[in-house]
């Protein structure tokens, strides 16, 4: 435990001396997926069992949840403060647009590349069907928050609040979606790329995170249900 105590306080200490956290969190987002495998081989640590892995991935998560919560907490307290649940439903019409654009595009994507469903969707099937527990939390409460705090708070912090932070922000975040580097699933994740924008937007337009962390829970909730029920 020592050494993980080490390496948080290490994180912590770069990230506030750091002149620019928001490049920090950008660069870590990629990044954190190896650390907790370091840690697991460094305390030999067994993940055969399945529910060895499951506590893995959980803690993981949280851990990073923590993390990047805290890094912004000054500003997602003031978020909060003027945060009006209310205040999501003149962002529907915005975000339903980005839907209908999102499931055309899909289907264009589909009809030129010959693939129904796009392997990183193919991939986050697979995983809910052997770890439903961590990737319930991962889809409706990690990534919704880890992800609008990184792509949409850092991100616009960086651009300031213009259009370019709209395209690039969206943008970045349709191209982490891609599992493997080809045409065709660079064409599947065009999809991806216009929600992106469409959150990306609505945050330019709110100005406030839990608008778009909000939306965003909401999305994969659907998303995860409909999944569930379909198998």
């Amino acid at each position: 435990m020592k050494i993980f105590y080490f390496f948080v306080i290490i994180f912590l200490k770069v990230s506030e001396t750091m002149k620019n956290k928001n490049i920090f969190v950008i660069i870590f987002y990629f990044i954190y997926s190896f650390i907790p495998q370091v840690f697991v081989l460094l305390l030999n640590i067994n993940l055969d069992s399945n529910l060895s892995k499951n506590i893995y991935l959980i803690i993981s998560y949280l851990i990073y949840l923590i993390f990047i919560t805290f890094l912004f907490k000054d500003e997602l307290k003031n978020d909060l403060k003027n945060f009006k649940f209310k205040s999501i439903l003149k962002y529907i019409p915005i975000y339903i647009l980005g839907i209908f654009l999102m499931i055309i595009l899909n289907y264009l994507m589909s009809k030129i590349t010959n693939i129904a469903i796009s392997k990183n969707e193919t991939d986050i099937r697979n995983y809910i069907k052997v770890f439903p527990i961590p990737m319930a939390f991962s889809i409706v409460i990690y990534a919704p928050i880890v992800e609008e705090l990184t792509f949409r708070k850092a991100f616009m912090n960086i651009f300031n609040k213009t259009y370019l932070f709209v395209l690039v922000s969206g943008t970045v975040f349709g191209l982490i979606h891609i599992s493997s580097f080809s045409l065709d699933n660079f064409l599947m994740t065009i999809p991806y790329i216009i929600i992106g924008i469409n959150f990306s937007y609505i945050y330019y337009k709110s100005n406030n995170i839990f608008t778009t962390i909000t939306l965003h829970s909401i999305h994969n909730l659907i998303l995860l249900t409909i999944q569930f029920i379909g198998g």
